[in-house]
């Protein structure tokens, strides 16, 4: 990803792709990229929608659905600074909440259900863990986002430093959820780290703190949700070869609505999104696969 962005510093896939592959076979890469972004913006959306619907179920979800977006299209309205300095402020707190999360629920963790979620071997664990693959390939953007950086020398090493953190931060969450819940917590109950921070009493003064988690959770599907909607009207408005992304803004959102309804009748069929026999179908060529064929034929062309 970041080879093709130093190549192409001032493009983005959209665009160097049609000049790689030519202009027919570009164009259905761009396409593929501008349903990866509105699958994944749909996704997100919907999960922030299912999460409020535990906390107030008598509301519809689609007024959830229409909050977030509607902040969503303010948002990239302003523009790709406005979320940058957004996600300044928030990922902070995203981690303050997640660390205090696990720290709090030390005297809770019982490590034996470790064991027991191991019973069937390491095997299932590394399934989960590969089942990661396609989220941790939501990276992708930097396909996109790689023009808009101010030193582009250090992307390589800041894109692999926030894939390790990522990679970490779900692993100790899985660990807490396990430890504290129990072994069959991720089966048998929604939103696992939510009931997590409801287990947290410490001398029956520091407890009912779900608040953080709810300020994580819709910090974290704010930032997915405007990136992925802001990455999709822009790329419609390279691959249509129009000069201004504001009439794109609307249309996207309904796009994006639309999907996250149709897309996901239930909850379960929310959370099995990201199996590989669903979306690392469609995302692990599209993340990994058509930037290395991308780079290899740039390389081809350029030797000859």
């Amino acid at each position: 990803m970041i080879t093709l962005g130093l190549r192409y510093p001032s493009q983005t896939i959209i665009q160097y792709s049609q000049y790689i592959l030519g202009k027919w076979l570009g164009r259905f890469v761009g396409l593929t990229y501008i349903i990866l972004f509105l699958l994944i913006a749909s996704f997100a959306t919907r999960d922030y929608a299912e999460l409020y619907l535990l906390l107030l179920p008598e509301t519809p979800k689609t007024a959830f659905i229409a909050v977030s977006l509607l902040i969503a299209a303010y948002a990239s309205v302003q523009g790709l600074e406005v979320i940058a300095r957004a996600a300044e402020v928030l990922v902070p707190i995203i981690f303050f909440s997640i660390i205090i999360g696990i720290l709090l629920n030390t005297p809770n963790m019982d490590l034996l259900q470790l064991e027991l979620a191991l019973d069937d071997g390491w095997r299932p664990a590394m399934m989960d863990a590969i089942i990661q693959l396609p989220f941790i390939g939501i990276a992708v953007s930097w396909l996109f986002l790689f023009p808009s950086l101010n030193i582009k020398t250090d992307a390589r090493k800041t894109l692999l430093l926030s894939i390790a953190i990522l990679g970490l931060v779900i692993f100790l969450v899985s660990i807490t959820i396990v430890s504290v819940l129990g072994a069959d917590a991720p089966v048998v109950s929604n939103y696992q780290f939510f009931w997590v921070f409801r287990q947290i009493n410490i001398a029956n003064f520091i407890q009912r703190i779900e608040p953080l988690f709810l300020i994580s959770w819709s910090s974290t599907s704010f930032l997915v949700v405007t990136l992925f909607y802001y990455a999709a009207s822009a790329s419609i408005k390279q691959w249509l070869g129009l000069k201004n992304q504001l009439p794109l803004i609307l249309p996207t959102g309904a796009i994006i609505f639309v999907l996250s309804i149709i897309l996901f009748p239930s909850y379960m069929e929310l959370r099995q999104f990201f199996r590989l026999d669903r979306f690392g179908l469609i995302a692990l060529p599209i993340e990994f696969g058509i930037p290395l064929l991308l780079l290899v034929v740039d390389y081809v062309r350029a030797k000859n």
